[in-house]
């Protein structure tokens, strides 16, 4: 998505791929499954093949989250936005995530936030208005799969003012 409204926004919010069994390991350094990163690589094919622009990033600083991008992104070869890593989005809730959405610079009409459950389902049902797809509402409410991506989209004038049912949930994309 490329629009030439300048309040138009675009927000995929994506749970990171399906990852290695803790096995002794700290959560946080938990690594991606051979199936994880095939996961965020069809993503990645996804949008790069609905010509979405994705200009800006935010992804928990946790290593399974850091390779679900880096897949994602080397399925979207012309991909050139601001990416940028953050340990709210792992310790954090969807207050949290959301606040570091409100600091986007408007200049990006399209945001992708990578993270984790329930943060991700739980962001994604709060801000899905009532006319959202209700299959992916549904899904939303129950949890997202590993590797799904939440496309919401409404007017906004700047991310700052993200609130409560303000985008349309038109789709969970589930590799």
């Amino acid at each position: 998505m490329s629009s030439s409204d300048p309040d138009s926004r675009l927000l995929l919010l994506m749970r990171h791929g399906k990852a290695e069994s803790g096995s002794g390991r700290p959560d946080h350094e938990r690594a991606l499954a051979d199936r994880g990163v095939t996961q965020a690589q069809l993503v990645g094919e996804y949008l790069d093949a609905q010509n979405v622009q994705v200009s800006r990033v935010l992804v928990s600083d946790a290593v399974r989250t850091t390779q679900t991008w880096e897949a994602v992104a080397a399925a979207m070869p012309g991909f050139d936005g601001e990416v940028s890593f953050h340990e709210e989005i792992y310790s954090g809730g969807a207050a949290d995530v959301l606040a570091l959405v409100h600091g986007v610079d408007a200049r990006h009409p399209v945001v992708m936030v990578v993270g984790h459950e329930p943060t991700i389902s739980t962001l994604t049902s709060l801000l899905a208005t009532e006319d959202s797809e209700a299959g992916a509402a549904a899904q939303a409410r129950i949890g997202m799969p590993t590797g799904a991506t939440a496309v919401l989209s409404g007017p906004l004038q700047g991310w700052g003012s993200l609130a409560e049912a303000s985008l349309t949930l038109h789709t969970i994309v589930r590799p």
